[in-house]
């Protein structure tokens, strides 16, 4: 750590499934992960898909990670997540007396705890809210405050949406109906994140934001938001290019474009499209690099972790391969004067 901090992002994949009724396959694809986190050797992680609960995570912290890391846990057990892909952050055990959660009571004040959502076309107001609320770590860092807020807007998904597209007709249509009010409700998680964000300007002048996760804008993507909805789901999150001082920049931005993806997934929807596809996404405000802290992220901070990934998933059968996405990380270092 020193003087850099590394943070990243990464969808584990189902890591809650993989300890139901261990066996010797399981095993070897936790013991694929701990090496995958370990080699990577961030200072902060920000784990999806991650396991579900206290009890949990706090025996892969010790058991799996050797002590090395820490669970930065919530006051009364106040996450409000629901299923079995849970958010962490998890941090170096040095790093912990500095860090903590923010309560999600003070996040909703900030922002909203549900909203109105109308649907395209429909007068009839109905309300949403997150599945998997973002969780907020506070670190307090080379004299900074800096806000980590962890995000995994809810699936797309639409149950059997690759048979219903193949069938055509009537069921491709009540699939595309589907697939369009999911994005919408997505979108609005993301705008929630934005109204947070917006707020934090509204308290201090130079607010230290980084937002990170799984956005969930993947397979289907330009078929949608260049037929129907007309707008993408990153653009509402990094805000208004018209305020400039609030618009969030990416970690990828100058990262090399063939390089610039974290997951491979065939698209059913568009199967000419390159499957390659960045589903991780890593933003900050523009205060951590235009010089008004003590700390920046500097250009080509930002990468996707693939030669750490291929390099432990090539050697190991398809089942123990670590997950489907790639971490994405960036470096955060401190100003020297």
């Amino acid at each position: 750590m020193g003087n850099t901090l590394k943070v990243t992002t990464w969808n584990v994949e189902w890591l809650d499934k993989l300890f139901d009724s261990i066996d010797s396959k399981k095993q070897k694809r936790i013991d694929a992960i701990k090496k995958e986190i370990l080699d990577m050797d961030a200072d902060v992680l920000c784990m999806l898909e991650g396991l579900k609960g206290e009890t949990k995570i706090d025996a892969f912290c010790l058991d799996v990670l050797e002590g090395k890391y820490v669970a930065v846990k919530a006051i009364g057990n106040d996450y409000k997540i629901q299923g079995r892909q849970w958010i962490w952050f998890l941090v170096k055990s040095e790093l912990k007396d500095s860090a903590s959660l923010l309560p999600t009571q003070v996040y909703d004040e900030f922002s909203s705890a549900s909203w109105d959502v109308n649907y395209w076309g429909d007068f009839e107001t109905t309300q949403h809210k997150h599945y998997r609320h973002p969780q907020v770590l506070i670190l307090e860092w080379q004299q900074t405050r800096l806000e980590f807020i962890g995000l995994h807007t809810k699936s797309k998904f639409v149950q059997s949406g690759q048979s219903s597209w193949d069938a055509g007709g009537e069921k491709r249509n009540t699939f595309i109906k589907d697939a369009i009010k999911a994005r919408i409700k997505m979108t609005t998680e993301v705008a929630n994140v934005r109204a947070y964000i917006n707020t934090k300007f509204g308290q201090v002048p130079n607010p230290a934001i980084i937002v990170l996760g799984d956005l969930n804008d993947g397979p289907g993507k330009e078929f949608f938001e260049s037929q129907y909805i007309f707008f993408d789901l990153l653009s509402n999150l990094q805000g208004d290019v018209f305020e400039a001082e609030r618009f969030l920049n990416h970690a990828l931005f100058d990262f090399e474009n063939h390089l610039r993806w974290s997951v491979r997934f065939q698209d059913f929807i568009d199967p000419d499209r390159d499957p390659h596809i960045l589903l991780d996404h890593i933003l900050f405000t523009q205060s951590l690099v235009d010089g008004s802290l003590p700390i920046i992220i500097e250009s080509h901070a930002g990468y996707v972790e693939h030669e750490i990934h291929d390099l432990i998933n090539a050697s190991n059968p398809k089942y123990a391969h670590t997950s489907d996405h790639k971490p994405v990380s960036v470096l955060i270092s401190k100003v020297y004067n």
